[in-house]
């Protein structure tokens, strides 16, 4: 196999060089990371809205019902996102909020799933009970202190930094290319 020229090794390295540390800063900067977040979403939000309004006001074969749609979705992705650069502790509340009550509302649909639905086995009907109830208790458990759920994103983001910035260099220094993994 035939190996990638030597400036892409260089980058491997320099790259995952650069991971390894935005890993770090990650779990020693928590608040500004978290803040970051949020001023990621906001500007994405803008960014998607403005789209949005654009395809409802410039795409002739849609229906016109389409076209409002997008329009308002458009709108509303705005001023979410004005909402998430100007309040940002708040909007960090508001997501946590949702994904609790979203996983609540699953973990409940599994509950009533597992009692409710004869045509299943026995085992999956245990099973469909018993996720529920987890996923109740992680609900339950992100509402009651939403500072953990911040603190694992933010883990979760600093490990998948750390072990693309090392697979990075290694394969920088072996002088292979990365594989992207399909899915």
């Amino acid at each position: 196999m035939e190996k990638p020229p030597g400036w892409l090794r260089i980058a491997q390295i320099v790259l995952g060089a650069i991971a390894i540390a935005l890993s770090g800063w990650v779990i020693t900067n928590p608040a500004e990371t978290a803040l970051l977040y949020v001023a990621f979403l906001g500007i994405a939000l803008i960014m998607v809205g403005i789209s949005k309004i654009i395809e409802g006001f410039v795409l002739r074969q849609i229906p016109k019902s389409t076209k409002a749609i997008s329009i308002a979705i458009g709108i509303i992705s705005i001023i979410g996102g004005i909402f998430a650069l100007a309040n940002p502790i708040a909007a960090i509340a508001t997501l946590i909020m949702i994904v609790s009550i979203v996983i609540l509302i699953h973990g409940l649909g599994l509950i009533a799933t597992g009692a409710a639905d004869k045509s299943l086995g026995k085992g999956p009907r245990i099973a469909n009970i018993i996720l529920g109830i987890l996923a109740v208790a992680v609900s339950a458990s992100i509402h009651a202190m939403p500072g953990l759920a911040v603190a694992m994103m933010l883990i979760l983001v600093s490990i998948g930094l750390l072990f693309h910035g090392i697979a990075s260099i290694i394969a920088g220094i072996i002088g292979q290319k990365l594989s992207v993994t399909k899915l």
